[in-house]
């Protein structure tokens, strides 16, 4: 995600244990996950809603509102987009009787309105696209009819009332994480996704057991189980022994979403999609310094993330682009790099930040000298 950089990254929850913490032990989980948003990711702004993990007790929540904001419910535009970021996992103390997991009308204490009457309001300003991110699913891979493995909502009115909600308004996606899986529903024309594989230990076998074609033509989209492959879809785990419906996918991924106007785009990628090699410099001292920067996936993707640690030059400095082509001969890049940023660490060292377009499954060799 380092490399991609982002407008700013959204996580939908769980980034400690909680429940069985201690405060200091909650702190200490919270520290090191920060820890690794400022190595990996130090120059792209995280957005969170909270999960039940962040949730077992008002202490814990509390100490997650310490580090990541007050607000338990609230919404921002950015671009032409509104984004509405709701709670489902509230404390259980907010909660009455019967509640667990949901869209409840608690308030958090920093709004006049409780969230569903909050909601409510916020889902009447006029976007070109409005964007939901929340914790739980709408849709459970894993209790998908409210049965034996209630995952989702506790209520399937509760849900069933939230979800008219959306679909009224015409959201364009629901962003949710809470089950260790990918999956994606359809509702109209909105999109709900559960994009759970950011970590945790994964709930199910890769594709769910559907990844059988049937041999259907003409296009080929029909696909079915074999017991005898990827355990027939079904998942053992230490709350559930089920069988998982199709499209769910037992991967560690994560989506980049990209808005172009009117259109909007989801891709799911996984980790190690991109790589970048040092080849020479990035040291703070060599005037000169190049890296390969490789592209894995099947599409042409600019990483607007590659860095280089410099001298600095108050001259400022050129990047150009090569490319190898299957023949062995070195060529410039059909589109060469950019530098967006400098960023002047002191009076020796700089960070200058380039933007590359890598063709799909190609890598460029990226230069950045010093002036």
């Amino acid at each position: 995600m380092g490399y991609i950089h982002p407008d700013f990254i959204i996580n939908t929850g769980d980034i400690m244990v909680g429940y069985t913490d201690t405060k200091e032990q909650a702190k200490e989980e919270i520290q090191a996950f920060v820890k690794k948003i400022y190595t990996h990711t130090p120059d792209v702004d995280f957005l969170f809603v909270p999960g039940n993990h962040e949730a077992p007790s008002l202490e814990i929540s509390q100490l997650f509102t310490e580090y990541f904001g007050k607000k338990l419910y609230y919404d921002f535009i950015y671009g032409n987009s509104h984004f509405v970021m709701v709670n489902t996992t509230f404390p259980r103390k907010w909660l009455q009787k019967g509640q667990k997991y949901g869209f409840y009308n608690v308030n958090d204490g920093q709004h006049e309105l409780a969230q569903i009457d909050w909601t409510k309001k916020v889902l009447n300003l006029e976007a070109a696209h409005t964007f939901i991110a929340t914790h739980v699913p709408v849709f459970s891979a894993l209790s998908p009819n409210f049965g034996e493995h209630p995952k989702s909502f506790t209520s399937k009115e509760n849900r069933d009332e939230f979800l008219k909600l959306l679909v009224d308004k015409g959201i364009d996606a629901y962003f949710a994480g809470h089950e260790h899986v990918f999956y994606a529903r359809k509702v109209n024309n909105s999109l709900f996704f559960t994009v759970g594989g950011g970590g945790a230990p994964l709930y199910g076998p890769t594709t769910g057991g559907y990844g059988v074609n049937k041999g259907e033509g003409p296009d080929y989209t029909t696909t079915t189980f074999d017991p005898r492959f990827d355990h027939g879809g079904w998942a053992k785990g230490y709350h559930y022994d089920l069988h998982i419906p199709a499209g769910a996918l037992s991967i560690f991924s994560y989506m980049l979403v990209t808005v172009d106007g009117d259109k909007v785009s989801y891709d799911l990628l996984v980790p190690q999609s991109f790589d970048v090699t040092y080849l020479e410099g990035n040291d703070g001292v060599s005037l000169v310094s190049s890296a390969e920067v490789a592209n894995r996936t099947p599409y042409t993707r600019t990483l607007k993330g590659v860095t280089f640690f410099m001298p600095y030059s108050k001259d400022g400095y050129e990047v150009e682009g090569t490319q190898i082509n299957w023949a062995r001969k070195v060529s410039p890049a059909k589109k060469q790099p950019e530098i967006l940023e400098v960023k002047r660490i002191n009076n020796y060292f700089a960070k200058v930040r380039v933007a590359v377009e890598v063709p799909a499954a190609y890598s460029i060799t990226v230069t950045v000298r010093a002036r």
